[in-house]
């Protein structure tokens, strides 16, 4: 079998690596949000997985007017409600909740300034959040949305990975683009683990055989999460700056036969003027870590899920 090797701009070329290492390792349970997670031998973690797709870094994500405002994702994605009364629920646990409950509070806690502790606060954990407020004797962090400083009237979608150069945060250029950067989401189960921001890896659909790298560019609840330009490279397609409600989904593969190789190791930082950066920086790790012939035998070796 050879594999494809993908790179961002869809430059697909062929690789042998002459160092690779195999894939002996340890079976896991519970660990990263998988059902079976290979720890390798030496470093690094191997898990099939589903490719669920993150906008996250990308300009358009969300804003207050939700898709009239031409957003590709519902502001209930990004918050979790706080009430008075003790209770809290997650704005995307239903359909129903999302565009009813949620959006009643999301408008009620927003009149009252995001702060009041007598209505009310979110959670923001997929829009740029500023401040707290205590609910219920409970602190509740990231509470009030940030615009981005462009004017555009969206929120500031941030990344965990980001361009510290860029110090105003409200700047979504601080971000990594998921349109144009393939990475990937990494549980904090695996930070602790060495699978830091920065560092990279690489994913492969087993019915579409292209490998390709990607940086850790973000914290998520499990492995199988990655940007719209790795999903669509995984799955053979060119990558895109225009994406619609419709084709931001392209990639989206929903049973877990993506296999994710995080490799650990030391991480890079991220040039938000020099994106293709990352995919060299990628390549070379990938080539490093054992390249085609290593991947191979993971795929054979991994536990599937």
């Amino acid at each position: 079998m050879k594999l494809a090797f993908a790179v961002m701009m869809l430059t697909v070329i062929q690789i042998q690596s002459a160092h690779a290492q195999g894939c002996a390792g340890k079976l896991m349970h519970g660990v990263g949000g998988v059902k079976n997670l290979w720890a390798l031998d030496g470093g690094g973690i191997a898990a099939f997985a589903k490719m669920n797709i993150n906008l996250d870094g990308y300009g358009h994500t969300y804003s207050p007017e939700n898709y009239e405002g031409g957003a590709l994702l519902h502001v209930c994605n990004a918050g979790k409600v706080y009430l008075p009364d003790g209770s809290s629920y997650q704005g995307s646990e239903s359909n129903a909740t999302c565009s009813g409950r949620f959006m009643q509070d999301f408008k009620r806690i927003g009149g009252a300034g995001w702060q009041d502790s007598s209505v009310g606060a979110i959670n923001w954990y997929g829009i740029l959040g500023e401040g707290t407020a205590t609910i219920h004797g409970n602190k509740v962090r990231f509470v009030k949305p940030v615009l981005q400083k462009d004017g555009s009237g969206f929120y500031v979608s941030p990344t965990s990975l980001a361009d510290l150069r860029v110090t105003d945060s409200a700047d979504q250029n601080r971000y990594v683009n998921p349109l144009r950067v393939p990475s990937a989401v990494v549980p904090s189960s695996l930070v602790s683990r060495g699978i830091v921001f920065g560092t990279f890896g690489v994913a492969i659909d087993k019915n579409k055989n292209v490998a390709v790298p990607f940086v850790v560019g973000d914290g998520g609840p499990r492995i199988g999460e990655g940007s719209a330009a790795l999903a669509r490279l995984v799955a053979g397609k060119p990558v895109t700056d225009q994406l619609t409600r419709k084709t931001a989904r392209v990639g989206q593969v929903d049973k877990p036969d993506v296999l994710w190789v995080f490799f650990g190791g030391q991480a890079t930082t991220y040039d938000h003027t020099d994106e293709g950066k990352l995919a060299i920086e990628g390549k070379q790790a990938f080539e490093k870590w054992g390249g085609e012939v290593r991947l191979r035998d993971c795929m054979n070796a991994v536990p599937k899920s």
